[in-house]
């Protein structure tokens, strides 16, 4: 066996040590190599603080913990790309706290963001993770047609109080005024149902969700006007290092190619949230 003999300089302390090592330097070599090889273990990344907001189905607490598509996806991309999370190390926190510290704050990532040309200069991206619909909801029976924002002030409309729907619906042509305003969805879907109002903006998938969730069928239910479709995407901070943000990459996009019986991890987790119940 050949000895190794290696030089090690302390800078701080200004003092050099020799370390023997009983390993021949080929395998060291392809030691190396091996290492370069593995997504991930090039790079000594400092832990990431990942926020993200209650959004269902997307993210959402439940028993404590952060869970959803989105979520459990963004698990699962970290674990594929050897940077598992911990159960803990995802953080729910409001939108507009957590945007604020991902633009100020070294080694933050938040999701679902919606990846906007204001945004994409301020953030790295890994994505899409999903898309969404921002649309007006009426009931089937009721046979209701929208063509045009026009045709906005023939319908009571309801919407969330200052949420994103309502604003777009407002820079859409209709009268704030005229509009039945409460603090949450699920009033909106109860009155919908009821006939209380005739539309209701907002994200179509989280209103199918709640729609669920609290006893109604979303068949009976369609999108008959839409807003806009924007993508969300993982957004990390401009530091992050970017090898990190390559293999989050790679991993997200062999995360939704189908396997051999036509549906990728990704599609097994919307089933889990969005299938019949």
């Amino acid at each position: 066996m050949r000895w190794v003999i290696s030089t090690v300089v302390d800078v701080k302390g200004g003092r050099f040590f020799k370390v023997f090592a009983g390993v021949r330097m080929k395998k060291l070599f392809l030691l190396f190599l091996i290492l370069l090889m593995v997504p991930g273990a090039c790079f000594a990344q400092p832990r990431l603080l990942v926020m993200t907001e209650e959004l269902p189905p997307f993210n959402f607490s439940r028993d404590g913990a952060v869970v959803g598509i989105s979520a459990d996806f963004v698990r699962l991309v970290f674990q594929e790309a050897n940077y598992p999370l911990a159960a803990d190390d995802i953080k729910m926190l409001p939108w507009a706290r957590a945007y604020q510290i991902i633009k100020e704050q070294p080694n933050t990532v938040l999701f679902s963001m919606a990846r906007t040309a204001e945004r994409e200069q301020l953030f790295q991206w890994v994505g899409p993770l999903t898309q969404i619909t921002i649309g007006l909801l009426a009931e089937k029976e009721r046979r209701i047609r929208v063509e045009s924002a026009a045709d906005l002030a023939n319908y009571r409309i309801g919407t969330v109080r200052d949420g994103a729907p309502e604003q777009l619906l407002v820079q859409a042509g209709a009268n704030i005024e005229q509009l039945d305003r409460v603090p949450t969805p699920e009033m909106n879907i109860r009155k919908l149902q009821s006939g209380r109002i005739d539309l209701f903006p907002f994200n179509v998938q989280t209103a199918q969700y709640l729609m669920l969730e609290n006893g109604f069928d979303p068949n009976d239910f369609e999108t008959v006007y839409i807003l806009r479709q924007p993508m969300l995407y993982i957004a990390l901070h401009r530091d992050v290092e970017p090898q990190l943000v390559t293999h989050l990459q790679q991993a997200l996009d062999r995360l939704k190619r189908p396997g051999t019986n036509g549906k990728s991890p990704y599609d097994t987790i919307v089933e889990s949230y969005l299938g019949q119940r």
